[in-house]
């Protein structure tokens, strides 16, 4: 017989067992088992019958850093756990006549050094992070117990909230999305908590922001006049476009009728309006610039340019998108034809006149594989593997070939630096999304929508344009990376399926 460590349980209740597991009684008379401590020492732990055991409960090691309560109701939890269990704990908000426990999927561990170095070291995912919204405003907004309960024991303490805005609540999450490593891997960390409820939430959470953000914009135009094309363009953190983009576009001899200028930095506006002034007065056009109240993020900020816009045929234009000269007749060309049709167009964007930045986009993804933390959590919320779409483009940096472009190509998804559509079909799919967060995927996502009600997504071969890649705004600060990672598991999440029905139309292959 296999010799094992020999075992003592303390209040073991032999006669609750027997009676709660008949599969015990059946195999100590079969003799499989020689008594009821020998089935549950063999089987019954194995099988999680721990209630068998009267465990005295211990106190764990914890401690909550920050309590977070926005003016909407949101709250975001900031801590520690020296848990070294399987299972994950279960945590609760305690209040006077209300108790609100805080499920599994609106948590999410990450790694502490400094907690590791106090505790034990070793790949432990002492960190915890806990989000969701209360039904109520103003539930949270006092001070209450929090509790947790673990394998390891159990902790509680009094936390008062620091009552924030909601863009405090939501710049803090996605800072922590951006900075934070786990030991069981980043992105299996995240995945469980973007991918579900919680992910939901801080959609919500932006949705919000930008309701505030949209509802006081100031708008004021210059040089009003009849337009058969709007050029629309979100400036964010930079005035530099206003300045250029009209007087290029004119230069070559490009009619671009009304140009929209969205300032996503409210602090600029004084700017962006005395420059647009100036411009439109110097080279005789019309400018109109919208003011919104915050960053309310590439999409919302395009959808409330193309309500105000004087024409029904949109261009969008990304602020570091200029003309180029030697393709000014191909550009005045596009704005001389009445419609755009049905087809969502781009164009051909260019690093100079020669070499292509890029003719479009394809979907790839990529696959991610949990790693073994010493306290990983249950199955159920850290997959063992799993995949995140990302998006890609086609021909970037290869020579321009006039002889491959005589006519439009079909592609996947086009870049939101260059758009061209007709406004009513653009309102019938709700404008770009917002669950997308200040920016990223914008794009794509509308790309696979209007494909899939509208019509076709294709580049057309003479709108040919300059991109300074990466020069059109300045978002500094860890919110917009973590936005940006945070975008890429929302996309996931509502095109996944698609993706794989339609690989063929989706990936590299399609053209």
């Amino acid at each position: 017989m296999l010799e094992v460590l020999p075992v003592a349980i303390r209040n073991f209740d032999e006669a609750r067992y027997l009676e709660s597991n008949p599969g015990a009684r059946t195999a100590l008379t079969s003799g499989e088992a020689v008594s009821a401590l020998d089935h549950y020492l063999r089987f019954g732990i194995d099988e999680n019958k721990h209630s068998t055991i009267r465990r005295e409960t211990g106190t764990v090691a914890c401690s909550v850093e920050r309590y977070l309560v926005s003016e909407s109701g949101f709250c975001l939890i900031i801590g520690w756990l020296a848990d070294e269990g399987c299972e994950t704990p279960r945590m609760k908000l305690i209040g006077g006549e209300f108790t609100i426990e805080l499920p599994p999927a609106a948590c999410f561990r990450q790694a502490r050094k400094d907690v590791e170095q106090h505790v034990r070291d070793g790949a432990y995912d002492y960190g915890f992070v806990a989000f969701g919204q209360s039904p109520s405003k103003t539930l949270l907004k006092q001070s209450l117990l929090f509790q947790v309960a673990s394998l390891t024991g159990t902790f509680q303490t009094k936390v008062t909230p620091e009552i924030v805005s909601d863009k405090r609540v939501l710049n803090t999450l996605l800072q922590i999305i951006a900075t934070c490593e786990a030991h069981s891997g980043k992105q299996a960390a995240l995945n469980g908590f973007l991918c579900g409820a919680s992910g939901k939430a801080l959609i919500q959470l932006f949705r919000s922001h930008v309701t505030s953000a949209v509802s006081s914009s100031y708008v004021e135009r210059f040089r009003p006049r009849k337009v058969s094309s709007s050029f629309v363009t979100v400036l964010f953190g930079s005035t530099e476009p206003i300045k250029l983009q009209p007087m290029l576009f004119r230069a070559s001899g490009i009619d671009f009728g009304e140009w929209i200028y969205v300032c996503n930095s409210p602090e600029d506006a004084d700017e962006v309006l005395r420059y647009a002034r100036l411009m439109s007065d110097l080279y005789d056009v019309m400018i109109t610039v919208i003011v919104l109240g915050d960053n309310a993020g590439f999409g919302a900020a395009n959808n409330v340019a193309i309500d105000h816009a004087a024409s029904s045929r949109i261009f969008i234009i990304n602020p570091d998108v200029y003309a180029v000269p030697a393709y000014a007749r191909q550009m005045k060309q596009v704005l001389a034809e009445a419609k755009l049709g049905k087809t969502l167009w781009g164009g051909l964007l260019f690093y100079d006149d020669h070499n292509l930045m890029h003719s479009g986009m394809f979907i790839d993804n990529d696959s991610f594989v949990r790693r073994n933390s010493l306290n990983r959590t249950d199955d159920s919320l850290l997959a063992p593997y799993g995949r995140l779409l990302r998006v890609e483009h086609f021909d970037k940096g290869v020579p321009f070939s006039e002889r491959e472009w005589q006519k439009p190509k079909t592609v996947p998804a086009i870049t939101g630096a260059v758009m061209g559509f007709e406004r009513p079909l653009f309102e019938k799919l709700g404008g770009f999304s917002t669950r997308y967060i200040y920016g990223h995927y914008e794009d794509a996502d509308l790309s696979l929508r209007w494909s899939a009600l509208n019509g076709p997504v294709c580049i057309h071969p003479q709108i040919r344009l300059v991109h300074l890649e990466g020069q059109g705004s300045r978002a500094r600060g860890e919110e917009y990376r973590g936005a940006s990672i945070a975008n890429r598991y929302f996309f996931t999440a509502e095109h996944g399926d698609y993706f794989d029905k339609h690989l063929a139309k989706t990936s590299r292959r399609a053209p």
